[in-house]
């Protein structure tokens, strides 16, 4: 949706009730919240139970809208055994919106919960129009838009898929790619993708706070961001207090309203304002007019944040933390002999409460103002009587438990009919099926017609040649479409299969060298046997452009349980990998597969992926230098405070830095799940390369068993193989 017109939806972050309240007594136009189960900030203070379904009416009668995270990557059991139950009172209830990563969630929820519009997270980074596109013929109907974005491709997914679409306005940054986070899942056990991250990225490293992200502002940027279409402007802080939720949310509301009237000017004080409410080392604009840059963070060695003060607080909850019950109108007829009838009207809806018989007063007779205040005490519900017309006539009685009941039952009919138009009936239940877990199988149960070896630095390609691994998968990042025939012809040559890695994040840059005619007629007369692809707009450019090859999905498209893997079937998989976060016993559960599966048997697992860039944070950007990493990988160390050193690789073809573990994953000697083994060599030397292929080549002859165990020789990770996540 675009145009230039309408002023987009303001949506503030709801981590609590109270966060909630303030938002739309801010100003509002709807929230994001969490429930107790599935969503990216599981350490918010998230409604549950009766408490959750009070914040949705609360919502829906005032007009407003509320949007649940269902965010995070579920297992096989949470999927098919807990999702149903979780969502379906939700839904009946009247949620407005689901916001969603899994591919399996998108499929269940879209299957199983007609008509509940279907959101795609920030998390399922979703950089450009092709993957808009793809999730659109799937479902969905919003798109949460990378952080990372510039104003130009913000409005080329807008245009160019007819989705709604989502932005972050105001709050923190991560330094990775939402969604492409596995920094603290392998290095503390809490994984981002089930929304418990450790913010490891804050930490002081050797250097300093080399990814300590300060938070954006972009209320300069709203007249920008209408004019790109944006349907909705999103501020982050569902951690952070009511205070900082309601205090945001007015300055934001402030100038949208300015902006619905020809009257945008910011004012200096409301960016002090804003600074007040939270300030980590000063404000970034963000990267809706740049790539990335070093001013962008807050380095230094100490937390420079500075947080609400006390005076500040207190004025906020002073204007925007209070109850505001809405106010409705009523009528009371109270005459002997009749029915006591109460009628109330809100925005149009008007409801009848009746009541027993008023009987002739043997004593004292209810007085208008003895009705009028019986029946104006509204406290506990969400009203207050605003006006009220009495038709009595003076001399009638009845008890005022009877009163009490008439003005409940009228409050509970209105807030009932106010509310109709939100209910769903239940769906029906979804059946359920026996699971079946995949039996493991160890090294020696695969042939070297099953081994896949990934190659960053194409100087590894002679030394693979020389072993029987089936397949070789080079990077599109130091291998262009037209430099890749001479190299496939080579590998072909050696008797295996050539495959193509696309890069990890497919933007402008990339789409651009991909979608040039010659790049585009390599692609189809050298044919890649396979293409490895880590995104959804490479899904839908390879999809869209009928390109050849095996499409692999790679496991940053993640297939957490069984209905992911048909989702990305459908969406033009032929193969997956297997995903690298869960525990053993999790990939046991996906039982046989629908498609064959790949899975990493070693190599440095990737902890982020960034469009900021070690290098360049240090001042020593290679293309600035014009020094661009092109042809081969080249890092630079990042030293963590236990003096492990990890590996920040530049790729300056995509303009992005990928972030590899100090030490590689091993899982040779495990019980694996793969229908085929992958080897990923990024930093290794060809000795390196030479003794690990080796060792595993030993092991799928069914050599000896020390053969694919490498305690003694070099230090390696299991990852989350033994441990899981939470």
């Amino acid at each position: 949706m675009t145009g230039t017109d309408r002023v987009p939806e303001l949506l503030s972050p709801a981590g609590s009730f109270e966060s909630l309240t303030a938002a739309f007594q801010a100003g509002a136009d709807a929230v994001y919240m969490g429930g107790p189960l599935f969503g990216a900030r599981a350490y918010a203070d998230n409604p549950e139970g009766d408490k959750l379904f009070r914040a949705l009416d609360y919502v829906h009668l005032r007009g407003k809208k509320v949007y649940l995270t269902v965010n995070t990557l579920l297992k096989e059991r949470e999927l098919f055994d807990q999702l149903f139950d979780y969502m379906e009172p939700i839904y009946r209830n009247g949620v407005d919106g689901v916001i969603i990563q899994d591919l399996g969630v998108l499929a269940f929820l879209r299957d199983h919960f007609p008509g509940l519009p279907l959101h795609m997270s920030t998390q399922s980074a979703v950089c450009g129009p092709e993957g808009a596109r793809l999730l659109k013929a799937r479902g969905v109907k919003r798109l949460v838009l990378p952080r990372e974005l510039s104003l130009e491709e913000i409005r080329a997914v807008g245009e160019e898929s007819g989705l709604e679409t989502e932005v972050f306005v105001h709050g923190a940054l991560c330094y990775c790619y939402s969604g492409r986070c596995l920094m603290s899942s392998f290095l503390g056990g809490r994984s981002g993708n089930r929304g418990r991250c450790a913010q490891p990225c804050r930490l002081p490293y050797e250097d300093g706070r080399m990814m300590n992200l300060r938070d954006l502002c972009g209320l300069d940027e709203l007249p920008a961001l209408q004019e790109a279409g944006v349907s909705s402007l999103k501020i982050e802080g569902r951690m952070k207090s009511p205070e900082y939720t309601a205090g945001v949310t007015a300055i934001y509301r402030k100038y949208l309203d300015l902006l619905a009237e020809g009257r945008f000017r910011v004012r200096e004080e409301d960016r002090k304002a804003l600074s007040a409410l939270f300030d980590r080392g000063g404000f970034t604009a963000g990267y809706y007019r740049r790539h990335n840059g070093a001013d962008m963070l807050d380095t230094g060695p100490k937390k420079t944040h500075v947080s609400l003060s006390e005076e500040e607080k207190a004025r906020l909850q002073e204007a925007y933390l209070g109850p505001r019950p809405l106010p409705v109108s009523g009528k009371l007829v109270f005459r002997q002999g009749e029915a006591a009838q109460l009628s109330l009207v809100r925005d149009g809806v008007s409801v009848i409460a009746r009541g027993p018989q008023a009987e002739a007063a043997l004593k004292q007779p209810m007085t208008e103002e003895k009705l009028r205040q019986q029946i104006s005490k509204t406290g506990g519900s969400e009203f207050v009587l605003e006006s009220l017309e009495i038709g009595s006539d003076g001399a009638s009685f009845l008890p005022v438990s009877a009163l009490n009941e008439l003005r409940r039952q009228a409050l509970d009919r209105l807030q009932e009919a106010l509310l109709a138009s939100y209910r769903r009936p239940a769906p029906p239940e979804p059946a359920k099926f026996p699971r079946t877990a995949a039996e493991p199988r160890a090294l020696a149960d695969y042939t070297a017609a099953d081994l896949c070896v990934q190659l960053d630095d194409i100087r590894l390609l002679d030394e693979v040649l020389k072993t029987p691994a089936a397949a070789v998968y080079l990077p599109a990042d130091y291998v262009t479409p037209e430099e890749f025939d001479p190299l496939a012809a080579k590998i072909r040559a050696a008797g295996k299969r050539a495959g193509y890695v696309l890069p990890p994040v497919f933007r402008q840059e990339m789409r651009r060298l991909f979608s040039a005619e010659k790049s585009l007629q390599a692609l189809r007369e050298n044919s890649p046997d396979a293409v490895i692809l880590a995104s959804p707009e490479e899904a839908g450019f390879w999809q869209e452009h009928g390109l050849p090859g095996e499409r692999v999905f790679d496991s940053s498209l993640y297939t957490w349980n069984t209905a992911s893997e048909a989702e990305a079937a459908a969406l033009g998989a032929q193969c997956l990998t297997l995903p690298l976060e869960p525990h053993e016993k999790d990939l046991a559960d996906l039982g046989r597969g629908l498609l064959p599966r790949e899975q990493l048997i070693y190599g440095r697992l990737p902890l982020m992926i960034s469009a900021q860039c070690l290098f360049k944070t240090r001042g020593r950007c290679l293309k600035e230098q014009k020094q661009p990493a092109l042809t081969h990988p080249v890092f630079t160390p990042l030293t963590d405070r236990t003096g492990a050193s990890h590996f920040c690789e530049a790729r300056c073809r995509s303009c992005l830095s990928v972030l590899y573990n100090a030490v590689p994953l091993w899982l040779a000697d495990q019980p694996l799940y793969g229908d085929r083994l992958r080897v990923h060599f990024t930093t290794e030397t060809p000795a390196e390369a030479r003794d690990i292929l080796s060792r595993i080549v030993r092991g799928l002859a069914g050599g000896p068993a020390e053969a694919a165990k490498p305690e003694k020789d070099f230090a390696f990770t299991r990852g989350n193989y033994r441990r899981g996540v939470e």
